[in-house]
């Protein structure tokens, strides 16, 4: 097999353990706006950028919402979470990003978060330094499960689709790496791994750490 020229990490729920505080926040606060939703309403929306979101929550709760409000609320709350080192970094990131550099293999974000988030974010967590950047869900037309914010980060970096893992806990992201023809890998976090996405991704392993042993075993 060809050698990986790129990985691309997703960052909430495969950096940073960001996933159930996303859940607390979004039931706490759309609550408080007076809307009924459930914990699998929220979990629908994993790895969606904010028009997708929007749309979704609009068609799931059938009435206006103000999602300015909604979604600043849930911003401020998950935050000052961060501010308060309360979001972890997922295990293995270290130990992966340590092999990547020694093998000179690029990594890249791909977020559906907005650039200004995802800045603060990772540079609160101590590791925006590790990546050679970022594309964002506010730099793109069409959010995942499109492919184009993964064929974006391998564009810019001249890497070949087929030379390219994609890091993954979402069903959407997932569907966006096997679109983009890019090397689906699933880090299950909230989401396990079913039927569908099962045979569209190329391994699964449950933390960072096992991707080295992924990456090890298709170069050989």
């Amino acid at each position: 097999m060809q050698k990986i020229e790129l990985v691309i990490f997703d960052m909430d729920g495969l950096i940073l353990d960001t996933e159930k505080l996303y859940l607390e926040f979004g039931l706490e606060v759309f609550r408080d706006f007076g809307h009924n939703i459930t914990e699998e309403a929220i979990l629908g929306t994993v790895g969606l950028n904010d028009e997708s979101t929007k749309a979704y929550y609009t068609e799931y709760l059938g009435k206006p919402v103000n999602f300015e409000e909604v979604f600043q609320e849930i911003d401020k709350k998950l935050l000052s979470a961060s501010i308060n080192k309360e979001i972890g970094i997922k295990n293995g990131f270290f130990e992966l990003a340590d092999y990547l550099e020694k093998n000179n293999i690029k990594k890249v974000v791909a977020t559906s978060s907005k650039r200004e988030k995802a800045e603060y974010m990772l540079k609160n967590a101590g590791i925006f330094d590790r990546f050679d950047f970022l594309v964002c869900g506010d730099e793109v037309l069409n959010g995942k499960p499109d492919p184009e914010i993964f064929l974006k980060a391998a564009e810019k970096l001249k890497a070949d689709v087929k030379n390219t893992m994609v890091l993954e806990d979402s069903y959407n992201g997932l569907r966006a790496a096997k679109s983009a023809g890019m090397i689906p890998v699933m880090i299950p976090d909230l989401l396990k791994a079913n039927e569908e996405i099962t045979k569209i991704i190329y391994r699964e392993t449950k933390d960072l750490n096992g991707v080295v042993k992924i990456l090890k075993s298709y170069e050989n």
